[in-house]
């Protein structure tokens, strides 16, 4: 009974306190503005201003990461194992030295040394086997000369013999006359026929020499074409013997090279930023499953920053737009750079576009792996129509503002540019005269009265 006598008791109060703020609100009244009249009442008061002529800049802040301008893990070439190594990690590092024409006239440093006896055999082995080939081209070499030599020999022979037919031809033709002149003498008795036997007989001896003579040439003839075969294959011979040292030197030259990976040296100067090699590792050739870098190698003097634009902001950026990056850890220092690149199409899973921002690190504060917030100019317009955003009203894809004139507010299209925090550029639909009603146009309709009141001053 206490209790329910006491919850009467604060109804009663509560009611009473209704009462009172009912009657006080009834007896309030509203401000009545002296001479004003009732049309003037029903007028919504705008405030207004001219659009302003100034630069406007359109810019964007997103996180980002840093990450090396470049970066290589070094891998073992060949199995081997580390017998030596230089440096460690943090240590800074150089990278080969080249001259005007791309010639590398400096190797990297050397940050290990590894070892594979079984492939320096290999190398003394492939270095004999050019040895042996070189000694076969001199061979094939002297061969060649030999059968040409030879074939030298056999045209002098041929040359001679044709000489001796010229000289058994003309004896013939000298017994062929005498004896036919003998005959004629022995016909008028004028001497004896035993003489024109003894000369038929010598022009049967002239015409025997002179076939041998031509047999002779005959034989050098062959002789020679043979010799000249001989020297063709010899030749030949010596061709696929120089093909054969070319296989062995290009054989030494393979392991040659397999031999110089056994030294790893640093591709380009930087930062050892891991290392995973030890006296005695037995290190793995790169793509192995177990098979781990030996050193990792970042370059310092210049750093990606990575940084994802929303689909809004990704038409606007274009390469060497400039960005400023600043550092959480690093007390917000800034650090300016430029947009290097972009991937151009969108990640269909964020939509948003890939950008990497290049930044100068001489001093090398910036360090892969920070934070960073990125602050990138997408566009500006040095003398841009610029109006309040509120100023704007959007609706079904268009975009319109408000003029008052003679006192009535007129709806003005207009096309929107770049958007800077709360400032928009009007890139058509105003000249820059007009009184634009900067807020609350979306209640207004075109041709209604308005009045127009100062603006409020901020407190």
């Amino acid at each position: 009974m206490i209790g329910l006598r006491r919850m009467v008791h604060i109804l009663g109060v509560l009611s009473a306190f209704a009462a009172v703020a009912s009657l006080s609100g009834c007896g309030e009244k509203k401000p009545v503005v002296p001479g004003a009249t009732a049309a003037d009442v029903s007028r919504p008061r705008v405030t207004v201003a001219k659009p302003e002529r100034k630069l406007i800049r359109r810019t964007v802040i997103q996180p980002g990461q840093i990450e090396a301008f470049d970066q290589a893990r070094l891998y073992a070439k060949i199995p081997a194992y580390v017998e030596n190594y230089h440096v460690d990690i943090g240590a800074a590092v150089s990278g080969p030295q080249v001259d005007s024409n791309g010639k590398v006239i400096k190797p990297g440093q050397l940050l290990a040394e590894l070892s594979a006896p079984e492939l320096d055999q290999e190398l003394q082995q492939k270095k004999a086997l050019v040895k042996q080939a070189g000694a076969d081209v001199e061979q094939a070499q002297a061969a060649v000369k030999v059968a040409e030599a030879d074939s030298a020999s056999v045209q002098a022979q041929m040359k001679e013999a044709s000489a001796a037919v010229e000289r058994f031809e003309a004896d013939y033709q000298r017994w062929s006359s005498e004896y036919d002149r003998v005959v004629q003498l022995v016909a008028k008795s004028a001497v004896t026929q035993k003489l024109a036997d003894e000369t038929k007989a010598q022009k049967l001896s002239a015409a025997a020499a002179r076939k041998e003579a031509e047999a002779k040439v005959e034989s050098a003839q062959s002789a020679v074409v043979a010799a000249q075969a001989q020297i063709e294959k010899k030749q030949a011979d010596e061709v696929a013997i120089r093909a054969r040292r070319d296989v062995a030197e290009a054989d030494e030259a393979r392991t040659a090279a397999l031999v110089k990976y056994l030294r790893i040296e640093a591709p380009f100067d930087g930062t050892i930023s891991e290392r995973n090699a030890d006296i005695g590792y037995f290190a793995q050739p790169g793509g192995g499953n177990q098979a781990q870098p030996l050193f990792t190698l970042v370059r310092t003097d210049r750093v990606r920053v990575f940084v994802d634009l929303t689909e809004m902001d990704a038409p606007l950026a274009d390469v060497d737009d400039p960005a400023v990056v600043r550092v959480q850890s690093l007390a917000g220092q800034e650090f300016h750079g430029l947009v290097a690149r972009t991937s151009w199409a969108l990640d269909p899973a964020t939509r948003t576009l890939h950008t990497e921002v290049d930044v100068p690190n001489d001093d090398g504060k910036l360090r892969p792996g920070m934070y960073a917030q990125v602050e990138i100019d997408l566009a500006e317009r040095p003398d841009a129509c610029v109006v309040p955003l509120g100023a704007v009203v959007q609706q079904d894809g268009r975009a319109w503002c408000f003029v008052v004139a003679d006192g009535k507010a007129v709806r003005r299209a207009v096309t929107l540019g770049i958007r800077s925090g709360n400032e928009v550029e009007i890139a058509t639909g105003l000249s820059g005269d007009e009184s634009v009603v900067q807020s609350k146009g979306a209640s207004l309709t075109d041709g209604q009265a308005v009045e127009i009141v100062e603006p409020t001053a901020a407190r």
